[in-house]
C-alpha cells in the first residue's frame, strides 16, 4: 500500500503542477485577448477620425478650387464700360 500512496501523491502533485501551468496559460490568453480588443477599438476609432479628416480635406479642396476658378474667371473677364461713362 505504501507504493500506491506515493504514486498517487506523485500523480496528484503532477496534476496540481499541470493545473497551475494551465491557469497561467489561461491568464495569459485573457490578457492578450483584452489587449487585442483594446487595440481593435483604438484602430476603429482612428479609422473613423481619419475618414472624417479626409472628408473635411476634400470639402476644403473643393471650396478652394471653386474659389480659384471664380477668381481667375473674374480676373480675365473683360469689364464693359457703360456709354454714359464715356461721354462724361
Amino acid at each position: 500500500m505504501g507504493n500506491r500512496v506515493t504514486a498517487l501523491t506523485q500523480m496528484e502533485s503532477a496534476c496540481v503542477t499541470i493545473h497551475e501551468a494551465l491557469k497561467t496559460v489561461i491568464d495569459s490568453q485573457t490578457h492578450y485577448r483584452l489587449r487585442e480588443a483594446q487595440d481593435r477599438a483604438r484602430a476603429e476609432d482612428l479609422s473613423t477620425r481619419v475618414s472624417c479628416w479626409s472628408v473635411g480635406e476634400v470639402i476644403a479642396l473643393l471650396v478652394v478650387s471653386f474659389s480659384q476658378v471664380l477668381l481667375l474667371k473674374a480676373f480675365f473677364t473683360e469689364k464693359r464700360t457703360s456709354p454714359q461713362a464715356l461721354h462724361s
